[in-house]
């Protein structure tokens, strides 16, 4: 009966809510070990198998309920616009009007440190006093991954964070923020940790395993931040070198990893095809019906197609992608009522075409969404080379973007070239654009490439037709959004708020 009641502590402590979480403490150890005081929490393999699935369920707000994450991420840029009956916030987001009493950016805030928090508990109560050795070792692992992934999202959406990496006691229920450049150590720190101990690869159709963070996913995942930390604002250009030798280790190992570039672009979204899909690195496994696991049913269908609330900007329709570029067909479609059309005839409105599923019931979809897939590793890898630069580090990204142009843009597109370094980035952020569309990089791209407000002031001057000193208020604040206002009057430490809000 004690210990019944000692899981249920366990699980009430897993479902804190944000606020109520704790400050750092100090850095973990490499290895799990014994703490007498807590061996209680999770005393079986199956306790501490659940204990992460715990941390992987929470995750799932970023693709059920209104896809907030990938919403702001392609909504607040030049893709996308809102659709549907466009209401207040939806708008605001467009316009990139928001205050911090918008709902979108707590829910993103509160998602976040509800994985982090869960993930914290995990790695200091599983340990080898009770847990298998190997198997402590890599739940520890899953757990730092997920705990860097949601670090690596909200130092880039809102800059310095409470950095918390224990579980919160009631004495610092009120954290300080840490400094951004504290915060990417720590994701390293747990990535590097990740690397080691996480699992080579799992099969698709493994439902106890498919869709846990695997070698490849840390690498990967590690690469992108290093690329972040190169870029705006950190600017740390000797960055690029360590981006690009950590994605290249995912690129040489990929028949280990059973990773690789899917030769038909259709079927990385195809839900028929999900079991043989090697594009999968780390993805939001989706499945028809709601449960309680790490499987569970998305609404990327339902928000794209049934609600069609983030549909395509007029940039993406008509001038994004080059005559005979098989992805714009795939990317983008026509609705009218329940007929889809193709984008280039003229009936229906513009929708978001790559995941629809199932049009009779768009509220519960299998679509799967692909946080890092391998054709974005090939693409920071590529861009990575061009930024350490030299002719052979040249040669070898725009040979990368050609494979990807023929692969998924078909054998008739034209092959680049290129007469400068900065000619060439040009052409791979464009060819990133095309590849990722709507797959929730783009706000991240602008604002790493440092080109967010002058891209963002054009946008939406030749959008909406209006001059663009109506756009003033697009600003560099904009690169950040900002706390959430309740989380900011509760705890005075996050204070000061993100300037411009």
């Amino acid at each position: 009966m004690k210990d019944m009641k000692i899981r249920r502590l366990s699980g009430l402590l897993l479902a804190c809510l944000p606020l109520l979480l704790g400050s750092c403490q100090n850095f973990l150890e490499e290895e799990p070990k014994s703490l007498i005081a807590t061996t209680a929490y999770y005393r079986t393999n199956n306790d501490a198998i659940a204990a992460i699935n715990g941390a992987y369920a929470a995750m799932r707000a970023d693709v059920t309920g209104n896809i907030t994450p990938i919403w702001v991420a392609e909504a607040a840029t030049d893709d996308a616009k809102a659709g549907g009956t466009p209401v207040g916030e939806r708008l605001e987001v467009e316009n990139l009007v928001f205050s911090s009493q918008h709902s979108f950016v707590r829910t993103i805030w509160n998602t976040a440190y509800n994985v982090i928090n869960r993930s914290n508990n995990v790695i200091a109560y599983v340990d080898s006093s009770s847990v298998t050795p190997s198997l402590a070792r890599r739940i520890h692992a899953e757990a730092r991954f997920l705990r860097a992934f949601y670090y690596a999202r909200l130092v880039q959406l809102y800059g310095d964070v409470p950095l918390l990496v224990a579980p919160s006691e009631p004495t610092t229920i009120y954290p300080a923020r840490t400094p951004k450049d504290e915060v990417f150590k720590q994701i390293i720190a747990d990535l590097q940790y990740a690397e080691t101990n996480l699992a080579p690869t799992y099969a698709y159709t493994d439902t106890q395993n498919g869709g846990r963070a695997t070698i490849p996913a840390a690498k990967s995942l590690l690469g992108y931040v290093y690329m972040v930390m190169a870029g705006n604002p950190t600017n740390d250009a000797s960055k690029w070198q360590l981006a690009a030798t950590k994605l290249g280790e995912v690129i040489a190992s990929k028949a280990t990893y059973n990773v690789d570039l899917v030769p038909v672009y259709r079927d990385i979204f195809d839900v028929t095809k999900k079991a043989t899909n090697k594009e999968n690195i780390f993805y939001y496994r989706g499945t028809s019906g709601i449960s309680a696991t790490m499987l569970a049913y998305t609404r990327l269908q339902y928000w794209y197609y049934g609600f069609t609330s983030v549909v395509p900007t007029n940039a993406v329709i008509d001038s994004l992608y080059e005559a005979g570029d098989s992805r714009r067909a795939i990317n983008l479609a026509r609705k009218s009522g329940t007929i889809i059309a193709p984008i280039s005839t003229t009936t229906g409105a513009p929708i978001v075409n790559k995941y629809i599923d199932n049009i009779a019931n768009s509220n519960d979809n299998q679509n799967d969404f692909h946080a890092i897939r391998y054709s974005d590793v090939l693409l920071m890898y590529a861009e990575s080379l061009l930024e350490v630069g030299g002719v052979a580090n040249l040669t070898s990204a725009l040979t990368i973007i050609n494979q990807i142009r023929t692969a998924h843009g078909g054998a008739t597109l034209p092959l680049i070239t290129f007469s400068s370094q900065n000619d060439l980035r040009q052409k791979l952020r464009l060819e990133r654009r095309r590849e990722l569309l709507f797959e929730g990089k783009r706000w991240y791209d602008l604002v790493r490439w440092n080109v967010y407000v002058p891209v963002m002031k054009a946008h939406m001057t030749a959008e909406y037709k209006a001059p663009v000193a109506n756009y003033e208020y697009v600003n560099q604040n904009r690169a950040l959004l900002p706390l959430p206002y309740i989380d900011v009057i509760n705890n005075p430490n996050l204070r000061p708020q993100n300037p411009g809000y």
